[in-house]
Order: C-alpha cells, then sequence, then structure tokens
C-alpha cells in the first residue's frame, strides 16, 4: 500500500519520481498552489494534516519546533548521503509494514528497523 506524500523542498526531484514510480502518491511543496518554495514549516504541517499527507523532509524542525501530533506524520530523512533509491526503498518498505495512519515520526535511514 502506498504512502501518501508531502515532499519538503529539501526532497531531490529523483526522489519523488522513484517513489512515485514505486505507487506512491507524492506532491512536493512547490507543486501545491497554496505553498511553493520557502513556506512556512507550520504551513506545510497544517497542508499536510489537512491533505492527510506524510511529510517526507530533511529539516528536524517538523519535530523539534512543531508538535508532530500538528502533522498527518513525518518521514525524516536523516542520513542525507542516501541516494534517491534507497529514500524510495527504504520509505516503500516502511508501508509495507507501518499503515499511514500509523505514522507519527519516522526515521529514514539505512538501519530504520
Amino acid at each position: 500500500m502506498g504512502y501518501r506524500i508531502l515532499a519538503d523542498e529539501n526532497v531531490e526531484q529523483a526522489t519523488i519520481n522513484y517513489l512515485r514510480k514505486l505507487g506512491h502518491d507524492v506532491e512536493r511543496i512547490d507543486d501545491v498552489e497554496a505553498l511553493g518554495l520557502g513556506a512556512d514549516d507550520e504551513e506545510i504541517a497544517v497542508y499536510g494534516r489537512e491533505a492527510n499527507r506524510l511529510i517526507l523532509t530533511q529539516d528536524d524542525d517538523f519535530f523539534t519546533r512543531i508538535a508532530v501530533e500538528d502533522t498527518a506524520g513525518i518521514l525524516f530523512q536523516k542520513d542525507q548521503a542516501l541516494s534517491a533509491r534507497e529514500v524510495g526503498d527504504i520509505v516503500h518498505e516502511l508501508s509495507e509494514y507501518i499503515d499511514q495512519s500509523d505514522v507519527m515520526l519516522e526515521y529514514v535511514s539505512r538501519n530504520w528497523l
């Protein structure tokens, strides 16, 4: 089952393309008319919650400055050295084990288990 994802501006386009190829419904913040590049993290969190989209980001502000409960869930890519394929494969594997509605904060890293 694929996730509904809102990709932050720091997520590579190649990652977004690969996640879509794997069957995930991915929007990038600059594809969302109400957001765009440079959108405030709180606005992104509100949109993600209202649109029921997990936020895929490399920005830890989404759980250090904003309450995770105010989002639909966070997929935090803490290892910025991961390739687009690695990120996509990790998110896809997470989706095989964790239902989107159960995601609060998941770390996208090589050792996510």
